[in-house]
């Protein structure tokens, strides 16, 4: 996670995000099957899945590649989520926080320590989210 944050600082100006064109998924090979790429879509405030890695659906069970945020329950009953990525769009800064993991199959939880980094196309206002899933419980997590 540590590596992600480097290279996505290391992309931005003394004044501005960097853009996803300034992002090379070659570059994240390794970050790819726990990241997501999230559309943030204008006015109002709504967030779109734009591509889910292979990890996250593997341990939600679920592909959620192309739906809105506001179609799942989840975010209902964790507010402070929904909140997190706000704040993400309207600070222009990271978050990096804990946060319960559904598989939606079976049932389990699990603990993820998720960062969620901003993306501009013009340097300052949020159009896309980067989000990275660090496993800390069940099978996905790095031993």
């Amino acid at each position: 996670m540590v590596e992600l944050y480097d290279y996505w600082a290391a992309r931005c100006g003394p004044s501005r995000l960097p853009g996803r064109r300034d992002i090379d998924p070659v570059d994240l090979s390794r970050q790819l099957p726990n990241m997501m790429l999230i559309d943030v879509l204008r006015p109002p405030l709504r967030f779109r899945y734009r591509l889910v890695g292979t990890q996250v659906v593997a341990a939600s069970a679920e592909d959620r590649t192309g739906a809105f945020f506001d179609a799942f329950e989840f975010f209902r009953k964790n507010p402070i989520v929904m909140e997190q990525y706000r704040e993400v769009c309207d600070t222009g800064k990271p978050n990096l926080s804990l946060e319960p993991f559904r598989n939606y199959v079976n049932g389990s939880t699990y603990e993820v320590e998720r960062l969620i980094l901003p993306l501009a196309s013009d340097g300052k206002t949020v159009d896309m989210l980067i989000v990275h899933f660090s496993f800390r419980s069940g099978p996905w997590a790095r031993r």
